[in-house]
């Protein structure tokens, strides 16, 4: 649990970094009268995307290299130069917009080690009966890091030190660089080289994922595989023709691209969208926008209990409950977010619940895809994720883009086709996950081999 809560905190603030830049482009551009820099609506959602553009490169080596050399040092290294990047932004951002650009898509491309290197962390971490719970516990963050740094960003462009929105990034780099600390002296790579639990607790963790294996394998080398857990002396080869052209592992990022489109979508427009069709001032922007996060933090975590507390109980299968996860969270998603684009300008309260229902019941999805790479392939969940995550990438750099494009006048008619879009897309994702995923451990799995290798080369 401990590496649940260092890992919620490390997710926070990747999160706030990630997301700073779409609250704080409100206070930076000239759209506002405190505005400093002149940028049109097709620069922002450059601007926007731009983190994205790094951000898909570094998915998928990303995933190979935490099950080389280790997670805690990919995800140390990756936060500590993202920290580094954030602290220099402003001068960017002031200096030239090119040279902002390329700031945020390195900033992209080394936060885009996160989730598989969690992946792969919690390959050889977490119990299968507890890895909704873990998961939902450490990616919860990142909805914690949005609530805190919209409310943060409107208080600091209004009252914040060295011109008002650098402040944002001043706090947040340090805040990344404090996280280094704790990171490296308290996580580890594995149960067995952890000394901050007990021997039983490593014990149950280490059976737990033998069991798994036992019931889906009969190759001794696949339970040995997941059971290196102490040692670091082999690699993976890593069977992409089967990867490739499994039907449930397609089905899987289906169903990721279409979580990922509905939360950059969110994430990157839901300032904008209250302000264009609403014009709140910053100051209750910020606090409107952080309201829905607080429901999507709530419902990962509630999510995860009780998909979890289903499957021990056998109430439903394990691919059942990942259907009902994904069901429930972007079906709901889908239609509360259209719903939000017909409210008019006297509805404020009606279009914040709309909107909260809308993205608190995305956080389902947690219990959904998400989990689901550990599901039917565990050994490999984070180099999985890491594929999603680059597929997924195009909805990152997407998703602003078009927003900048069909709402060049910031009306509510144009916000409701980007909204049927991301609604539509939502839609037909969780209708393909529906059908072709699977909550079990795939047979192909059973072919990889593991290739020593010599420490003294």
């Amino acid at each position: 649990l401990h590496l649940a809560l260092l890992g919620f905190m490390g997710v926070m603030m990747v999160y706030a970094m990630r997301s700073s830049l779409s609250f704080s482009i409100v206070c930076m551009v000239n759209s506002t009268v405190n505005g400093t820099l002149i940028w049109p609506k097709s620069v922002q959602g450059s601007v926007l995307s731009a983190f994205f553009w790094g951000y898909t490169f570094s998915q998928i080596i990303s995933g190979y290299l935490a099950s080389l050399y280790g997670a805690k040092l990919v995800l140390g290294a990756s936060m500590l130069f993202a920290s580094l990047l954030t602290l220099i932004s402003p001068f960017a951002a002031l200096k030239s917009v090119y040279l902002f650009l390329g700031i945020r898509a390195l900033l992209g491309f080394f936060q885009g080690s996160t989730f598989p290197a969690f992946h792969t962390l919690w390959s050889v971490w977490a119990p299968p009966l507890e890895r909704s719970l873990l998961t939902g516990i450490n990616y919860a963050g990142g909805q914690l890091g949005n609530v805190l740094v919209m409310p943060l960003s409107g208080f600091l462009c209004k009252y914040g030190f060295a011109g008002g929105w650098p402040s944002i990034y001043y706090i947040l780099g340090f805040g990344g660089l404090m996280w280094c600390f704790l990171w490296f002296y308290f996580a580890s790579d594995t149960p067995s080289r952890n000394r901050r639990i007990t021997g039983e607790e490593r014990k149950y963790i280490e059976e737990s994922l033998k069991e798994t294996l036992i019931k889906n394998s009969s190759q001794k080398y696949l339970i040995k595989s997941v059971m290196k857990i102490s040692s670091t002396k082999f690699k993976f080869k890593i069977p992409w023709h089967e990867i490739c052209t499994s039907v449930p592992v397609w089905a899987t990022i289906i169903g990721h691209f279409a979580g990922d489109w509905g939360s950059y979508m969110m994430v990157t427009s839901l300032p904008l969208f209250m302000n264009d069709v609403f014009g709140f001032d910053l100051f209750s922007l910020g606090f409107l926008s952080a309201i829905p996060y607080i429901a999507y933090f709530a419902s990962i975590n509630i999510g995860g209990i009780v998909c979890d507390k289903l499957r021990s109980a056998e109430i439903l299968s394990t691919i059942a409950t990942r259907r009902l996860a994904m069901c429930l969270g972007l079906g709901c998603q889908a239609i509360f977010l259209i719903l939000s684009g017909y409210c008019g300008c006297n509805q404020e309260t009606l279009v914040v619940v709309f909107l909260t229902l809308s993205i608190g019941m995305s956080g389902l999805q947690y219990a959904g895809f998400v989990v689901n790479y550990l599901d039917i392939a565990p050994n490999f969940a984070g180099t999985l994720l890491g594929i999603g995550n680059t597929l997924s990438c195009l909805a990152g750099s997407l998703c602003p883009l078009l927003v900048g494009w069909l709402t060049p006048n910031g009306t509510k008619e144009e916000w409701q086709l980007v909204f049927w879009i991301t609604g539509a897309i939502l839609i037909i994702g969780t209708l393909i996950f529906s059908i072709f995923a699977k909550g079990n451990i795939q047979q192909w799995l059973e072919k990889f081999q593991l290739i020593t290798i010599d420490k003294n080369r």
